[in-house]
């Protein structure tokens, strides 16, 4: 299947996974949030995709001319981001963590019953999530990254740990932040972690567009 975000044609496949599922039958995906991100993405610098699912914000930040580096711990989700970046013909540097604000190992919560899930997070507490796989935490900081031009985060209500772990790499590059928030409390919690940036969108009801001021 071929969609289009912005002008740029990419290719996905199969309808288990859920983003494609919902392009596949006329629901669209995020389509506020997708245009967003790939006119924050600058070619010749690097795009941060954490909590990457099956790669779609990855090969698009790629087919804009960025380094696409994607943090994704879940085994399948990292298989068909494979698939996908090969059919795309696009590199991504794809890495097996889950971003959080120390650096060691964690459990991730998941449903097992949802193949290539979307919902995998640190965090505990959903009743649907009854299994768990040990996965290795890293902070943003601690992966030296340089050259930033926009941060993705999408890990399922563990985002401000994130930032926390972040804060040296955001103040030093300053890239735009594109980050889901749920609800009100986990957008002012993000917000009291960026002082120096103001929201400049917020898109499809759930992710917030930061910049810096």
């Amino acid at each position: 299947m071929i969609v289009e975000v912005d002008g740029t044609e990419i290719v996905i496949i199969d309808t288990d996974d859920r983003m494609v599922f919902h392009m596949a039958y006329g629901r669209g995906y995020e389509t506020e949030t997708l245009t967003a991100w790939a006119r924050m993405v600058q070619p010749g610098k690097v795009a941060l995709d954490v909590g990457a699912y099956t790669g779609l914000f990855s090969i698009i930040a790629a087919k804009r001319g960025a380094t696409a580096i994607a943090l994704e711990p879940m085994p399948a989700n990292r298989w068909r981001l494979e698939c996908n970046a090969a059919a795309n013909k696009v590199a991504v540097m794809l890495l097996d963590v889950a971003a959080s604000d120390d650096n060691g190992v964690g459990t991730l919560h998941f449903n097992p019953n949802v193949p290539l899930t979307t919902g995998a997070s640190l965090e505990n507490g959903n009743a649907q999530h009854r299994d768990s796989i040990v996965v290795r935490r890293v902070t943003i900081d601690a992966l030296a990254l340089n050259n930033l031009c926009a941060i993705k985060i999408d890990v399922e209500r563990h985002e401000p740990c994130v930032l926390r772990g972040a804060m040296q790499t955001i103040e030093r590059d300053r890239p735009s932040l594109l980050i889901e928030t749920l609800d009100d409390n986990m957008r002012n919690e993000a917000m009291r972690l960026l002082p120096s940036y103001e929201i400049a969108a917020i898109l499809d009801g759930r992710n917030t567009l930061f910049i810096p001021k």
